[in-house]
């Protein structure tokens, strides 16, 4: 049983290998201290993170896509959470039709996405805004949030409410007590994973934007008029920053599956 299992696992180290061989790469590239990209470095340093965090221009696009990820984080756990619960309970021939209907960003190309937001945004006169980029973004971000939240709800003994409703609560404090509590840990890892589909998006940000860059545009333009070496410590930055983030709420996923399996 163990030959049989070996080709597949040999097999699974060699994807894994693949898809982190570019993070090998750019790590050290990212603590030279030289003029230009190079592999290996021949000097180590911390220019290219001193640089980045003492660039104005790069600090702007950064805090940019800062703002417009938590405005779109929340308004998308906002408006999601709160679908989930109208659908939840209130179940009808349409539910499907408007669950889909909210995962389909999520499954259309964002590139269409965007010719979209960027045609209905010139009519309206709205484009080169942030609270346009945000609207957007909070909507490519919404289909993970109605999944995680979703699944959470679903798991949910519904009697919980109905018994508070009966020990005299509120429909509101009902909810608050006896419903919300099991779904936070959910509704906190659905907006975290809601910020990072933001934080990451270029396409729409390409669209929308043209004044004004954000974080993965900035380095987009780098990369095509001026390529040197703090766009690989930038990179090792968001690696870290996602990737502690994504840790974070996949642990907070399973405390939900798991407080709502008790």
């Amino acid at each position: 049983m163990q030959d049989r299992n070996l080709p597949l696992a040999l097999f699974y180290a060699l994807v894994v290998v693949f898809l982190f061989f570019p993070i090998l790469i750019v790590v050290p590239i990212s603590f030279s201290n030289g003029r230009f990209l190079s592999f290996p470095p021949e000097e180590f340093g911390l220019r290219w993170y001193i640089n980045y965090f003492s660039d104005p221009v790069w600090m702007a696009a950064t805090f940019r896509s800062l703002r417009v990820a938590l405005g779109a984080s929340i308004l998308a756990t906002f408006v999601g959470t709160l679908s989930v619960i109208g659908l939840g309970r209130k179940r009808s021939k349409t539910s499907g039709a408007l669950t889909a209907l909210f995962v389909a960003p999520a499954i259309v190309p964002n590139i269409i996405v965007a010719l979209g937001v960027f045609i209905l945004a010139v009519r309206m006169g709205v484009s080169d805004n942030e609270l346009t980029l945000v609207c957007a973004h909070a909507a490519i971000g919404l289909p993970f949030v109605v999944l995680m939240v979703g699944s959470a709800y679903r798991q949910i003994d519904p009697t919980l409410e109905r018994a508070a409703r009966i020990m005299g609560a509120g429909p509101l404090r009902a909810f608050l007590t006896a419903t919300l509590p099991p779904l936070t840990p959910a509704i906190l890892s659905a907006g975290i994973f809601a910020f990072f589909v933001s934080f990451d998006e270029l396409i729409i940000s390409l669209f929308l934007m043209s004044s004004a860059e954000t974080l993965p545009m900035r380095i987009w333009n780098d990369l095509r008029f001026e390529i040197n070496p703090t766009i690989a410590a930038v990179s090792v930055f968001f690696v870290v920053v996602t990737t502690l983030a994504m840790t974070i709420a996949e642990l907070l996923r399973r405390r939900a599956e798991k407080n709502n399996a008790d």
